[in-house]
């Protein structure tokens, strides 16, 4: 903790004194997944009252999406602190992270930073069941997923007469529940509205302001694929607010980065059998998210408890050994540490 104390303070000192908070959701796969989301609101507030009123705030994103509303909400709070507000992006700041980037006077990014389109997936309970596996998590369906379709029938299939579109989208409704679709309409709506919103918090120049469509239509609708990655040049001629880090600011900000990866694992696939080690096999506590500032250090983590599962091999199941585990959400937990 202390060395990653130290490259927060010198990174400090190289952005001319403005104060950093990290904010980093694990990008693993279940059951180490996380999410931005509106609990973190909370912890981040005190890290806020910690600094207190500033000229300038830098926070450092790691995330690869979450609640539309959690950025939204975080942006404001953050702003009730500081004059000027800059997101620092060492490496991956996706979709929900993207839109938290739009509130920014600034976007710093390195050569390995990377944006995303902000079309949102929905889940609900309306969601199609999984096709393969009605026990598996209820398919999410992707914004451009839907427009997409009716786009390829008036586009590519030359559908022009309201009759023959009525009888498409009755398809779609054939596939999809009337409820679920709805939502969709409205996740689209939403992430528009914040996405513009986000952006006039810092523009005020009528040329500037007459960009703010064309960046939502891009980012929203105009890149088809939710998985592509937006570099820092692309972001630029995207009409976005960033800058490339210079050399030592893109060092701290990656060795920064790092510091987190050991730590949680970051990238890291699960492997039961690194946790099911010893007799009797003992609990493992994984951190999943984090926010962090000189001095203090919140993190929500995952307690799990794997078992090795003995038995000859069961029919229809592949050969291999079986593992069961007891998983249980820590909440968040803010210590202070220490400022060597």
């Amino acid at each position: 903790m202390s060395k990653r104390s130290d490259i927060l303070r010198q990174l400090e000192k190289a952005r001319g004194g403005s104060r950093v908070i990290t904010y980093i959701t694990s990008d693993r796969k279940p059951p180490f997944q996380a999410k931005m989301a509106l609990d973190v609101v909370r912890p981040f507030y005190e890290h806020l009252k910690r600094v207190g009123h500033v000229e300038q705030i830098d926070v450092l994103i790691f995330s690869c999406g979450g609640d539309t509303i959690a950025p939204w909400r975080l942006v404001n709070l953050t702003r009730e602190f500081c004059h000027r507000l800059c997101v620092l992006v060492p490496y991956k700041a996706h979709s929900a992270a993207t839109l938290l980037a739009l509130g920014a006077d600034e976007i710093v990014m390195g050569p390995m930073g990377e944006l995303s389109p902000i079309d949102p997936s929905i889940s609900t309970p309306f969601n199609p069941p999984h096709p393969d596996n009605p026990n598996e998590p209820k398919i999410e369906i992707g914004v451009e997923d839907v427009t997409g379709f009716i786009n390829l029938a008036k586009e590519r299939a030359g559908i022009t007469s309201q009759e023959t579109m009525v009888q498409v989208f009755g398809k779609l409704v054939e596939r999809i529940h009337p409820l679920a679709i709805g939502g969709v309409y409205r996740s689209h709506a939403l992430i528009r509205l914040l996405a513009a919103k986000m952006l006039a918090l810092h523009t005020t120049q009528s040329v500037e302001e007459k960009r703010i469509p064309k960046i939502v239509d891009d980012l929203a609708e105009k890149l088809f694929y939710h998985n592509y990655l937006i570099s820092r040049t692309e972001a630029q001629n995207l009409g976005l607010k960033v800058s490339k880090s210079s050399e030592d600011i893109e060092k701290l900000m990656w060795d920064l980065y790092l510091t987190y990866e050991m730590e949680m694992g970051l990238g890291k696939p699960f492997d039961p059998k690194d946790y099911a080690q010893g007799t009797p096999v003992p609990e493992s506590d994984v951190s999943i998210a984090l926010v962090e500032s000189l001095g203090l250090c919140s993190k929500i983590s995952k307690r799990i408890q794997v078992t090795h599962i003995a038995g000859p091999p069961q029919p229809g199941f592949p050969p291999g050994p079986k593992f069961a585990f007891q998983e249980t959400i820590i909440g968040w937990t803010t210590e202070e540490t220490k400022e060597e």
